[in-house]
């Protein structure tokens, strides 16, 4: 690692074992954290620092994420905190995940398949499953991560599995889950922020190969180029951009709903593509396959 990027680390590790103190009250406060040196704009401690060239975005956030996973003070309602979002707090937290869960159409029931790209430490899952009884699922670049997340789902835990969701599935180091097998497909913020606008079309195409025929789809955090706060979002999205990547995967009924707490940030909803999926069998399989995910 760069000497600069060790000393953006130790600041960071400074900030986190400091008491953090941000003005109180959603928008406002995660404007009032932007002048917090070496972190992301609007969000204060407990983020990591923004990197100081993309060729090591991959890396720095790598050990980042590591490094947060191990935090084992954290108790199990407050896991956001070991994932980038600790200036919320835990009543934040739950309602910005159930506002963006509430989009879904078809909505989760219960005993629903749920898949994460880029679950981190489960805090997301964690939160959907205090209002549903999902079977959880998911993936992420961070071993120690996946560890955390496989102790808060330990009945599920062979279902978490460490993967690039910049990769393709069946890929060395891609996230390797079963297509077609889950009726709601996430990723909360970890594809619309650490990844450049080529890797966002694999990762979708990863999206749209995960969900059942019909199956829906949230994928939050995105920004566009005017749009605040930026922070350590590598690639920011127009929104006719991001639905034209989404198409092309094979993803359909595609819209966009801003986000609370989050500025300018904003999600996308979609459904995948019915005909797409292991069921899709018959002489026009190859076909329909390919025009759901394209080339694979």
């Amino acid at each position: 690692m760069l000497p600069g990027l060790w000393a953006a680390e130790l600041a960071s590790v400074a900030c986190l074992r400091r008491l953090c103190s941000v003005m109180a009250g959603g928008t406002a406060r995660l404007a009032a954290a932007e002048g917090e040196a070496g972190h992301e704009p609007g969000t204060g401690c407990g983020q990591p620092p923004a990197p100081l060239s993309f060729e090591h975005t991959r890396p720095f956030l790598h050990a980042w994420f590591e490094r947060e996973a191990e935090q084992r003070e954290v108790a199990r309602d407050e896991l956001h905190r070991l994932s980038g979002w600790s200036y919320l707090s835990t009543a934040e937290f739950r309602s910005l995940v159930a506002d963006a869960v509430h989009r879904l159409n078809p909505p989760i029931r219960d005993g629903a398949f749920v898949y994460e790209l880029g679950i981190g430490a489960g805090a997301v899952l964690k939160t959907i499953s205090s209002l549903h009884r999902i079977r959880p699922a998911g993936c992420d670049f961070s071993p120690k991560a996946i560890q955390r997340a496989s102790e808060i789902f330990p009945a599920h835990a062979a279902a978490f599995r460490v993967g690039d969701i910049a990769l393709p599935l069946s890929s060395k180091g891609g996230c390797a889950a079963r297509a077609g097998a889950y009726s709601h497909v996430l990723s909360f913020g970890s594809l619309a922020m650490y990844l450049t606008h080529s890797e966002m079309a694999v990762a979708l195409r990863n999206v749209a190969k995960l969900a059942s025929a019909g199956g829906s789809v949230a994928v939050t955090h995105f920004i566009e180029a005017d749009g605040e706060p930026k922070g350590t979002i590598v690639a920011p999205i127009s929104r006719q951009r991001l639905r034209q990547l989404a198409s092309a995967a094979g993803l359909t009924n595609i819209s966009f709903h801003p986000m609370k707490y989050q500025g300018d940030r904003f999600m996308m909803t979609a459904r995948g593509l019915k005909g797409c999926g292991p069921w899709a069998l018959g002489r026009l399989r190859l076909k329909r396959l390919k025009t759901c995910h394209g080339k694979f």
